[in-house]
């Protein structure tokens, strides 16, 4: 006898008296189904299509669509899907030490990637050491990691799903079914007694069987999975270590309470409405007696140096931005008589509007120039019957937002003189207003379904962020543009 016979019928009385050892019987058949299912955009999802992989036993060899299959194939899968540990997902499966975890918080740390976009100050060094000695925010993220690819996304509207079926004299052995996935693991499965099972050599033996080209990466483990995992939960609590980023600047902060109250301090999560491209932001909320009682200051301090913008110029400048914009009688009005509504003052370092919204509000000469070249042409194509492939009126409103923002093309040294302030209510609705120079207010920015006692309806279509650029008297009439 040859040596590979000999090693064959060695491994394959083997993988026999371990299946005996669990009491499994081998099957006379086998059958893979393979659905696959579509998101139809109402929430839900219908079945697309299913194949089916019937595998029969003949005498003591395996056959799929009258290919061979090594009866050893068999063994290793129905062994893969009874073997006794499958429901332990434990952070010990994955090769990491939960009692070296909760004692080392600080080499912990030195595994994060993006050290340098937090400073870590000694408050936000507490809050993270908690954060990376609970063993159950690893838990969370494991789960998180081994499930990712499961929901459908703009470029995703398929799943999978795989559903294996052991039979004997047409009685079903046993059952296991991959959870529906888009992406990445067909685990975790469950099986007929309803247990969950995590093991990944069941797919490998699977995709081994059907000659699947689907390709999945082995599940971390050890020193890998633990720097995963410290990037995750760290990268989960970020909101939480931006509030305690003020904290390195709390003597700056101090010296605000000469002449407000301080409401909160944080450093800005996120770019948008506020700011873009600025460096470290803190965000300062500010009270005192001279605002009605649902009207704040927020003062938006960037970091120079070692320091935040320096406190003189808010101080010098705060009565009057107050007083100006308390004193635009439709806003002071609604905000008397609708006191769960609140309203922001904003002043950018040491003026009341940035270069960042100066930009989206009024854009500068060179855009405008853009957009009437466009226009032009437009105009061109229509007077030499040229006809077009899209939306002509359509694609002029969205060059006017992008090279003209409201388009009423203010001078600079106008626009730099706004102050930006903001207005919310309980009901998730909130506006961007800026009171120009010369008084009239302008609002431009809108999302919810109102704005103070305007419906969205008064100025488009759209129910979810709109640019209405209205400009209001101080009475609160439209004034003509």
């Amino acid at each position: 006898m040859k040596p590979f016979e000999r090693l064959h019928i060695l491994t394959t009385l083997i993988l026999l008296t371990s299946l005996s050892a669990v009491g499994q019987t081998l099957p006379d058949s086998i059958v893979i189904t393979k659905n696959t299912y579509v998101h139809n955009f109402t929430g839900g999802e219908n079945l697309y299509g299913t194949i089916n992989y019937s595998i029969i036993r003949e005498n003591q060899n395996y056959f799929l669509n009258n290919k061979k299959i090594a009866k050893s194939k068999i063994f290793i899968l129905l062994r893969e899907v009874t073997k006794q540990n499958n429901t332990d997902n434990s952070l010990a499966k994955y090769e990491i030490d939960t009692n070296w975890v909760k004692n080392n918080p600080s080499d912990l740390l030195r595994l994060y990637s993006d050290k340098k976009i937090i400073e870590w100050n000694q408050q936000q060094k507490e809050f993270v050491f908690k954060v990376l000695t609970n063993l159950s925010n690893y838990k969370e993220e494991l789960d998180d990691y081994l499930l990712d690819g499961s929901n459908y996304g703009m470029h995703s509207s398929y799943k999978n799903e795989f559903i294996i079926r052991f039979y004997n004299n047409q009685k079903i052995l046993n059952e296991i079914k991959s959870r529906k996935y888009v992406w990445g693991y067909k685990m975790p499965w469950v099986n007929l007694s309803g247990d969950t099972l995590y093991n990944y050599n069941i797919e490998t033996n699977l995709k081994d069987i059907i000659s699947s080209e689907e390709k999945t990466k082995k599940p971390l483990k050890g020193t890998r999975l633990q720097k995963y995992l410290v990037n995750k939960i760290i990268d989960s609590y970020m909101p939480s270590l931006y509030l305690l980023s003020a904290y390195s600047y709390q003597n700056e902060i101090d010296e605000l309470k000469t002449d407000f109250k301080v409401v909160s301090s944080e450093e800005v999560y996120g770019r948008g409405r506020y700011i873009w491209n600025d460096p470290k932001t803190m965000k300062i909320v500010l009270k005192n007696q001279l605002m009605f009682d649902n009207v704040n200051l927020i003062f938006f301090a960037s970091k120079f140096g070692k320091t935040i913008y320096s406190r003189d110029s808010i101080k010098q400048d705060y009565r009057k931005y107050i007083n100006r914009i308390q004193s635009i009688k439709f806003i002071a009005d609604y905000l008397k008589s609708n006191s769960n509504s609140r309203l922001g003052i904003y002043y950018f370092n040491n003026n009341g509007i940035n270069e960042y919204n100066i930009d989206a509000v009024n854009k500068n000469p060179k855009e405008w120039i853009k957009y009437d070249k466009w226009v032009e042409g437009l105009k061109w194509d229509s007077a030499h019957n040229i006809k077009l492939s899209f939306d002509v009126n359509k694609s002029i409103k969205v060059s006017k937002q992008v090279n003209c923002g409201c388009n009423y093309r203010f001078d600079k040294s106008y626009i730099e003189k706004a102050i930006f302030f903001e207005i919310n209510d309980n009901n998730k609705n909130s506006s961007v207003w800026f009171l120009l120079p010369d008084n009239k207010v302008l609002l431009y920015l809108m999302q919810g379904d109102k704005v103070l006692n305007y419906s969205y309806k008064d100025f488009g279509d759209f129910q979810g962020v709109q640019y209405p650029c209205k400009l209001f008297n101080t009475n609160g009439q439209m004034i003509p543009k």
